[in-house]
């Protein structure tokens, strides 16, 4: 269950008011509160999601059909080997494609990330197995472990040490 609040402070639409019948007049609102003679859109801020302390147990110790929650899951739900989806019965996992990315897409992004800290061509071979998606917030996370150890080149040793203390954050 989600427990949301409308934010009615964007656009104004806290003016909006509720109970036309015959439809509402203009001037309408671009993306939040009445946005149509018949129609509104409202932008909701998730407060708290509440579920199941088995359901959480699941998503945070690792997913598995048996313990996955009984809701519908259109777009899916992504773990580190697999990519869930669900129609309300138990969910179904498809493998996620593994295949080696572009050296150079690598390259292009880390030379994008912080002017002060540089990686070595040989260090973007390493991780050409990060999806692209996910490509740009590993970089910047690794950049940020470099700054802290006072490191200014990223190569392949420099790597494992940034690998090395990426594992022991993640397992806290």
């Amino acid at each position: 269950m989600f427990e949301c609040t409308w934010d009615s402070s964007l656009e104004n639409a806290d003016r909006d008011k509720a109970g036309m019948l015959d439809g509402y007049k203009p001037p309408y609102r671009n993306f939040n509160g009445i946005t149509s003679k018949f129609g509104a859109h409202f932008i909701l801020k998730i407060d708290k999601i509440l579920m199941k302390e088995k359901y959480y147990d699941s998503i945070v110790g690792g997913v598995s059909a048996k313990a996955f929650p009984p809701v519908p899951v259109d777009y899916g739900y992504r773990d580190s080997t697999y990519f869930w989806c669900s129609r309300f019965r138990k969910p179904f996992a498809e493998k996620i494609q593994v295949k080696d990315g572009d050296v150079e897409t690598v390259i292009y992004a880390a030379k994008r990330i912080d002017p002060e800290v540089t990686f070595t061509d040989e260090a973007c071979a390493k991780l050409t197995k990060i999806p692209r998606v996910f490509l740009k917030a590993a970089l910047t996370q690794m950049v940020n472990i470099a700054k802290e150890e006072n490191i200014s080149v990223i190569d392949e040793a420099a790597l494992d040490l940034i690998n090395d203390k990426r594992r022991k954050k993640k397992k806290k």
